[in-house]
């Protein structure tokens, strides 16, 4: 009967074949592996091109240098420089930080004392827009003391504004005001009033904070702050904090800003994808060009999202604070304004996007006079790593549904077909064991198809065997019928019969009966003895010319009315067996033929090893043919042809020990029908 378990559905091949579909993952790592090597390659590509811009561009400014406002080496050393930054829009001068918040954090802060810690300090932000320069003054200053009148500044904490003048000596000016709110601009010497100058005086948490409108003409690019604290009315200053010397033009700083002739040079350049920074040897901005902020439309899709966490998205803005300084420092700056071009890269403020900068010196002659930075974003290669990534995302899960789908429909055909195959074969075998049906093999050309037709063959062979079991069973009931009769019915006689002479001729058929009895027993256990001991037996190299040419001698002697004719191989033929064996299957072989061989016809034993590497032992006599259909079941113990009207006792053993002997060789033994007679053939593998 079929097995009634049910498999778990982790046991099936559905689950072992989709489980193999999983595999499939391996294409989507290793898209991934290849596009972030790919990745690395561009970006090292992108570079050494970015390298390359700069290098272009760096010399391109060295030839134009003449028409660019770059100090020389001394001035650097003696003027110490402002910078003041580009402004999109002027500030309202109110007194107030608000539109100054992005710059904020580039404040610079002069002290009047450093070792004092009370000592006032002023914070400088400087911005141009149009032909006016606007500064955010914020001091610290503990104690704040008002001037009694707009008129005489001095008296209490004031500003003091140095611009450049005629003969080499700086104009000096005085901010102030009596309380917070517009201030008052009177110069320095006859307190006459400058209109020119505007401002808003607030006062803050910490002192006061002070925002100037300046007209650029009037710096001609120099100017010097001070602020000056007074903590009693009228009183000396105790504190003085400044941006430099206001007494002479030399000692006046000078502002730095970007430079518009700058700005035309750079004019031309792609400015969709790189920005190119010049700086000065102080690293101080003075041209700026384009953008590394592209427009990137918004994908908001599951898929996008996805991928954007195992790769940086191309779609964080984030800020870059590079943008608005007015000066830079990395590692790539110091190196070039040190003689080299160099890489360098940093990340954006709130993203994970990378912006790779390039910077290669400015020289004239073998003098650095500053340095070139152009920086590229690395977005372009993320929106390329990114599109193949869905791209390959996508195909690897169509491959995985398809392949997985197909594998599992194949699984589920297959399972259909093997639980068939099962519910077949149990079908026609009984509880008990008894074959009942015959079953009709498939015709499926496939490995199914294969083992259906060998299970449909086994299964043949085994209705066979136990036909042949069964017939073994009459067979032998017949053959040991005979010899118990005539002991039964001898010794019945010898009961019955007092003549002693007779009672002899009881006894002897009694006796015969017996020893008929004891042969049968002994060809049985002959036959199981040869099944037992074969793989006992010790096989060695033997010439099989002269082992079949001795044979053939004794078989002379042995059956001295027969004619035998030996057909030998002229050279030796070695090969490994067990002479005794082959020698007892030859026995039977001829045995049989010199039974069924008609008088006065000659038996040949013959030797063929010339093909195949097989050795061919061939016993031919001539008599009668075997039917074909008694062919396959002539090696099958007890099974014989012989008439019981001879007095012998035949069993049918005696091929069947030759198949044992010769599959013990990893042979075969065949039967042909030939015009006049029977040709047994012993096949042996043999190596030259």
């Amino acid at each position: 009967m079929p097995d009634k378990t049910k498999l778990h559905f982790t046991q099936t091949l559905r689950f072992k074949l989709l489980l193999a579909s999983f595999s499939l993952i391996l294409i989507p790592w290793a898209g991934y592996q290849y596009l972030s090597e790919m990745e690395a390659s561009l970006r090292q590509a992108q570079e050494t091109l970015l390298l390359n811009r700069a290098d272009i561009v760096a010399n391109m400014l060295a030839t134009n240098i003449s028409s660019l406002d770059v100090p020389t080496a001394d001035e650097t050393t003696q003027n110490p420089t402002l910078y003041v930054h580009p402004l999109t829009s002027p500030p309202d001068i109110d007194g107030y930080a608000e539109e100054w918040l992005k710059l904020k954090p580039q404040s610079r802060q002069f002290k009047a004392n450093a070792t004092d810690p009370d000592a006032i300090t002023l914070d400088w932000l400087a911005g141009f827009h149009g032909d006016s320069i606007y500064l955010l003054i914020e001091v610290e200053d503990q104690i704040l003391v008002y001037p009694q009148s707009e008129r005489i500044l001095s008296d209490g904490d004031h500003l003091i504004l140095a611009l450049p003048g005629p003969s080499g000596k700086s104009r000096k000016y005085r901010l102030g005001t009596p309380a917070p709110g517009w201030i008052n601009v009177v110069e320095h010497e006859s307190n006459r009033q400058q209109t020119a100058i505007q401002g808003e005086w607030q006062e803050t948490a910490h002192g006061y904070r002070v925002e100037l409108q300046i007209p650029r003409s009037l710096t001609a690019g120099q100017l010097s702050l001070a602020a000056v604290d007074i903590d009693m009315l009228q009183a000396k200053p105790v504190g003085i904090a400044s941006t430099s010397g206001w007494n002479s033009n030399r000692t006046l700083s000078r502002l730095v800003m970007p430079n518009m002739q700058v700005d035309r040079l750079l004019y031309g350049l792609d400015e969709q994808r790189h920005r190119y920074t010049i700086l000065n040897r102080q690293r101080q901005v003075i041209g700026r060009h384009g953008s590394i902020q592209p427009f990137v439309k918004p994908n908001h899709t599951l898929l996008s999202r996805f991928i954007s966490l195992l790769t940086p998205s191309p779609e964080e803005a984030g800020r870059d604070a590079r943008n608005d300084m007015g000066q830079l420092d990395g590692p790539e700056v110091r190196r070039s304004l040190s003689g080299k071009g160099a890489i360098y890269r940093y990340r954006i403020t709130d993203s994970k996007r990378m912006i790779i900068s390039a910077a290669q010196p400015i020289k004239i002659e073998d003098n650095i006079v500053g340095s070139v930075v152009v920086e590229q974003s690395t977005q372009e290669i993320l929106l390329l790593q990114q599109s193949a990534l869905e791209r390959l995302f996508l195909i690897s899960l169509m491959l995985f549904i398809i392949t997985g789908g197909t594998l599992l429909l194949f699984a589920s055909s297959l399972t259909r077909r093997i639980t068939q195959l099962s519910i077949k074969y149990n079908r026609v075998v009984s509880p008990d064991g008894r074959i009942i049906e015959e079953v009709q093999a498939g015709k499926d050309k496939d490995e199914l198809g294969e083992l259906d037709r060998s299970f449909g063959a086994v299964l043949k062979r085994s209705i066979e065997y136990t036909g042949y079991l069964e017939s073994m069973a009459s067979r032998l009931t017949h053959e040991f019928r005979t010899p118990l009769t005539m002991v039964q019915t001898s010794l019945e006689n010898i009961l019955v019969d007092s003549d002693s002479k007779q009672q002899s001729t009881y006894i002897r058929r009694a006796l015969d009966g017996t020893r008929r009895l004891n042969l049968i027993l002994t060809r049985i256990r002959e036959a199981t003895r040869l099944e037992q001991s074969l793989q006992n037996s010790e096989k060695e190299n033997v010439d099989a010319a002269a082992f079949c040419k001795s044979l053939c001698d004794g078989y002379a002697i042995t059956y001295p009315h027969v004619d035998f004719e030996c057909r030998l191989e002229a050279k030796s033929v070695w090969i490994h067996i067990s002479p005794d064996l082959i020698n007892q299957a030859l026995d039977k072989l001829i045995s049989n033929a010199v039974d069924f061989h008609q008088p006065n016809t000659p038996i040949t034993i013959s030797m063929d090893a010339k093909h195949s590497k097989l050795l061919k032992i061939g016993v031919r006599n001539q008599g009668p043919q075997i039917p074909e259909n008694d062919i396959p079941m002539l090696f099958h113990s007890m099974k014989s042809r012989r008439k019981d009207d001879d007095n012998q006792i035949h069993l049918g053993i005696g091929l069947y020990l030759v198949r044992l002997i010769a599959e013990f060789h990893l042979g075969e033994v065949r039967i042909r029908n030939e015009s006049n007679g029977v040709c047994f053939t012993l096949v042996l593998p043999y190596t030259t």
